[in-house]
């Protein structure tokens, strides 16, 4: 170092040799009092989506988002359908063909024929634009995060379907989801195709909650011997 140099450092105090720090607010352009960002491994504060249930449950729905988008359009309808049908059928539907096989009767009226033109065919369409629509696209202008969308979005479309126990409405969490997965999967082609995708899988999962359910065939014989 320069002997002037060396001259000049002894002749400063102490306050003088210090290099003045740059604040947090300066170096970010924020305002003096905003308050300073606590540390961690991920650098940024707490969050619900950070805790192990919440993160699986996000990487789970990252994941299927984006391994659906690229699926052909028959097969995003063909496993949507298949795993929204798939626990519904297990629970409501199996033991009804268990006592129906055993030769057992079913209390009350049977299924009237006419049902499937209102349950099959308008009601699954009028459910897609009067909800899945305007709730995934609210969801999808306010960039909020699927996973904490989906869940929102199925226990409001589940709390409409009274005619289910209170214990029987998780058991069609995944009904409501892969109508919502079918939806997102065509909103990547365009908005007609997320349209069309829910009103199908949907259609297609109460026509066969109805042509599967033993209550409609009222002889077991008969309808054993027809196949």
């Amino acid at each position: 170092m320069p002997p002037f140099v060396l001259v000049y450092l002894n002749h400063m105090s102490d306050e003088e040799c210090k290099i003045p720090a740059i604040k947090y607010y300066q170096l970010h352009g924020l305002d003096k009092d905003h308050p300073y960002p606590s540390s961690n491994d991920s650098g940024s504060g707490f969050e619900f989506g950070s805790l192990p249930v919440f993160a699986w449950w996000r990487d789970r729905v990252e994941k299927t988002y984006a391994k659906y988008q690229g699926y052909s359009d028959f097969r995003i309808l063909l496993q949507c359908f298949l795993f929204s049908f798939a626990i519904p059928f297990l629970y409501f539907d199996l033991p009804l063909w268990i006592h129906w096989f055993a030769g057992g009767h079913f209390g009350g009226e049977l299924l009237r024929s006419s049902e499937p033109i209102y349950a099959v065919i308008f009601a699954p369409l009028l459910e897609t634009l009067i909800f899945f629509v305007p709730l995934l696209e609210l969801v999808r202008l306010l960039s909020m995060p699927r996973w904490f969308s989906y869940p929102l979005i199925f226990f409001f479309f589940e709390s409409l379907h009274d005619q289910r126990y209170f214990f029987e409405h998780p058991l069609m969490w995944m009904t409501g989801y892969m109508f919502i997965v079918a939806y997102e999967a065509g909103r990547t082609r365009s908005l007609l195709h997320a349209i069309v995708f829910c009103a199908i899988v949907h259609e297609v999962y109460n026509l066969s909650c109805y042509l599967l359910d033993p209550r409609l065939y009222p002889n077991p014989f008969e309808f054993r011997f027809a196949f």
